[in-house]
């Protein structure tokens, strides 16, 4: 095999799928040729890329006659020629490289460390609440395998259009309530179509998700972004790849729901994003019989925790029926029923938070 014709197939292969604008050539550190085999070294500040960087080399060389494609990696990145850039700093790597959100003012992200704890309405609602408020709001459902911001703003049959730009095709956020919302429940066939994608594919949908989006002429003041629960590729991904202001932790009063706290705290800390603070979901239930409130979840320790990582409680939202029914129905509460608690919570919530990234 020809030098030449191996080293131009590799600056013909990008990475986009991971958000990075690099070439296979770009990550090159060593290349030998002997007849139709091929050994490589390429640098990898990551093992989890690995995987991936392997199948897209061999599919890269095999297409042009490589019999064996041996590949090893190294933590250390290539030496540049003296008339090429310099390689950026050791702090600063290609799968680190954030990005601002076009035409968004501030992004949030809505977390939870475990599932259950009702994090997507607190995202929408949150979402909501900041329109009450005045604010031009979108909100995206980075959930990407189980969506349910289309059925909680009553937004399931609205289509996605997409228009030409001088800087590529952008997909037009439809809207709901006044909200501009955009979820991969849009793009599938059908509420019961599952999403099953490796990560590669996942980073490249999501990465259209966080930069190709049309959010309007006057864009956004405010980005809430819901993440799928846990401490998974997502929240690492949108966390190198995107400049965040902010992240909300979701939980309830357990103790179950408490330890993942811990770990969402933890989290955000390593890839070095703020946490604006805590809402404490289903903390209470107030009987509409007797206007006594219940803690049914046993009493809550979440105060006393945040305390010792120095975090906010931002608020406590009760349980209230009303809250899953028009859920359910598609519209939010803080919308359909303005004066009820958690509305109310809601939108005191909504101010510390603006309140806070304002600062």
């Amino acid at each position: 095999m020809a030098l030449q014709g191996v080293m131009d197939v590799l600056k013909k292969t990008t990475l986009e799928e991971i958000g990075i604008s690099f070439s296979l050539a770009d990550l090159l550190k060593d290349l030998k040729i002997e007849g139709d085999d091929v050994y490589l070294v390429i640098f990898s500040p990551s093992e989890r890329y690995h995987q991936f960087l392997r199948e897209k080399i061999e599919k890269a060389l095999k297409s042009i006659g490589a019999k064996n494609v041996n590949v090893e990696f190294s933590d250390q990145p290539p030496q540049r020629q003296q008339q090429q850039p310099p390689p950026p700093p050791p702090q600063a790597n290609p799968f680190e490289t954030r990005r601002r959100i076009p035409n968004v003012n501030k992004v949030i992200l809505v977390a939870s460390g475990k599932g259950g704890v009702g994090k997507s309405t607190v995202a929408v609602n949150l979402a909501s609440a900041l329109k009450k408020l005045g604010y031009n709001v979108g909100y995206l459902d980075a959930d990407m395998y189980g969506p349910s911001g289309p059925t909680m703003f009553g937004a399931k049959d609205k289509k996605v259009m997409a228009r030409q730009t001088p800087e590529g095709d952008k997909i037009i956020a439809p809207e709901a309530h006044g909200v501009k919302i955009m979820s991969i429940g849009f793009l599938l066939p059908s509420e019961d179509t599952p999403v099953i994608w490796r990560g590669p594919v996942l980073f490249k949908a999501l990465t259209q998700f966080l930069f190709d989006i049309d959010w309007g002429e006057e864009g956004l003041d405010y980005l809430v972004i819901d993440l799928p629960p846990g401490t998974g590729d997502v929240q690492i991904t949108i966390g190198q790849t995107a400049e965040v202001d902010g992240a909300i932790i979701v939980t309830t009063p357990q103790d179950v729901a408490l330890i993942d706290v811990k770990k969402g705290i933890q989290m955000f800390k390593e890839v070095q994003i703020p946490i604006i603070g805590v809402v404490e979901n289903m903390s209470y239930f107030v009987c509409p019989d007797s206007g006594k409130a219940y803690e049914i979840f046993g009493k809550s320790k979440t105060g006393e925790l945040l305390k010792n990582y120095g975090v906010e409680l931002l608020g406590k939202i009760p349980i209230e029926p009303k809250v899953a029914e028009f859920s359910d129905l598609g519209i939010p509460i803080v919308f359909a029923k303005e004066d009820s608690q958690s509305a109310q919570e809601f939108i005191n919530i909504a101010k510390k938070v603006v309140e806070k990234l304002n600062k």
